[in-house]
């Protein structure tokens, strides 16, 4: 279904989640194929990955790479590598205790993302 080796999948009804994949898609260049789940049927979301569905999605961002899922915090630090800026500043996130904080912020983020558009 999508040439690219790596997808990000995340929530397309969200003007947040829309606004952070437009600015994704423009710091990495194009490298990522960024789709809303909204617009798969589970057969395509299970093309991708076999583990995908749209419950699964509807909970948090997902980022399939090389046949990985990496689910939200850890979909965010594999996306960074991609990024020309923060690419060096990457190593930050895998400090301990650091992803405890970022599972703790995408927890907040995903609650609270509405309020946020």
């Amino acid at each position: 279904m999508l040439s690219k080796n790596s997808v990000l999948v995340y929530d397309g009804n969200c003007g947040f989640c829309t606004r952070l994949a437009k600015s994704i898609r423009e710091k990495t260049k194009d490298q990522v194929a960024i789709v809303s789940f909204h617009q798969l049927t589970d057969t395509e979301l299970h093309s991708i990955h076999k583990q995908l569905n749209k419950d699964l999605c509807a909970g948090e961002v997902q980022f399939i790479e090389s046949g990985n899922r990496y689910p939200g915090f850890f979909a965010v630090r594999q996306l960074f590598w991609k990024m020309d800026k923060y690419k060096y500043f990457s190593f930050l996130l895998y400090l301990p205790l650091v992803p405890f904080l970022g599972m703790a912020t995408m927890y907040l983020l995903k609650r609270f993302r509405k309020k946020l558009t």
